[in-house]
């Protein structure tokens, strides 16, 4: 009885760890999700402000595009990567999405 109640401990304690870097995880990716939209409207500058306020550090950002940027962030010790287009283009023409210009609202 020792022995499974030992073992039950070990897997809760390996699963409390999961839970906290999935955790992480997402916080970091939100973050960087974030930062990357402040990028878009107001550069370099309003992308660090976010990343500050958000308690993350600006490791890159890079112009991909006439309007488009990708950031990487690191929260802790999680670093994430996004990006954003204030025209909507890096969505293929399939995926039909408001933010797409070519995006023509039809059925599928």
């Amino acid at each position: 009885m020792l022995v499974i109640c030992c073992l039950c401990a070990v897997c809760l304690v390996g699963l409390t760890h999961i839970g906290e870097a999935s955790v992480s995880r997402a916080r970091a990716d939100a973050v960087a999700d974030v930062v990357a939209l402040a990028g878009v409207g107001h550069g370099q500058l309003g992308a660090r402000q976010v990343a500050e306020a958000s308690q993350a550090a600006l490791l890159s950002f890079d112009q991909t595009g006439p309007s488009a940027i990708q950031v990487t962030v690191q929260l802790g010790s999680v670093r994430s990567t996004a990006a954003a287009d204030a025209l909507g283009a890096e969505f293929p023409d399939e995926l039909g999405t408001v933010g797409n210009p070519n995006y023509q609202n039809q059925p599928r």
